[in-house]
């Protein structure tokens, strides 16, 4: 492995190009879903607004995107900003060099530039070590409503982790359902 390169890129000033490649990597990285990025498809459900990606030369290694959206507490709120993280993908011959763990301290520092006050995903159960190991906090007991890659409202009880970005974690509110509305990163 060279030492690789970071860049955090707007999703309207990535070129065209760059998406086959980011597409081919996460296909590696979620093979079980490969189909979801074929035609240079670098997404799976709402396309990214920014996205942070190591290349190792020119070859994308390592990914993340971020929507900032509001999720509603329920039933009565508060809604809370958050950055919503997903298609975090390492590439499978890169795992267990510290990448991911690289990768998810570039997205808190993308998070807290943002000026979100917090970090959010959803995630499984397989990978919820990594997140913990990365300072992301799980959320016991909740729920997410959503909007799922299949166009499905679904209610996900996968663990939702969180990162305080901008605030510290006792701001988050005490709900235990929220409705993400729109569709999953």
């Amino acid at each position: 492995m060279t030492e690789l390169t970071w860049s955090v890129s707007w999703e309207t000033e990535l070129a065209d190009a760059a998406h086959g490649p980011l597409a081919a990597l996460l296909a590696r990285a979620y093979a079980g879903h490969a189909a979801r990025f074929t035609d240079g498809r670098s997404w799976a459900g709402a396309r990214p607004e920014l996205r942070v990606v190591a290349r190792d030369a020119a070859t994308p290694v390592a990914h993340a995107g971020i929507v900032r959206r509001f999720l509603r507490a329920l039933p009565a709120g508060p809604d809370v900003l958050v950055g919503d993280v997903g298609l975090v993908a390492v590439d499978p011959e890169h795992h267990h060099r510290g990448l991911g763990t690289a990768l998810m301290a570039r997205v808190v520092d993308v998070l807290v530039d943002l000026d979100v006050p917090f970090g959010f995903v959803s995630c499984g159960p397989d990978v919820e070590p990594f997140y913990r190991a990365a300072g992301w906090t799980r959320l016991p007991g909740v729920a997410v409503h959503l909007i799922d890659t299949h166009h499905r409202l679904r209610a996900d009880t996968d663990p939702t982790m969180v990162h305080a970005a901008g605030r510290p974690l006792s701001a988050w509110p005490a709900a235990q359902v929220f409705a993400r509305d729109g569709q999953l990163v």
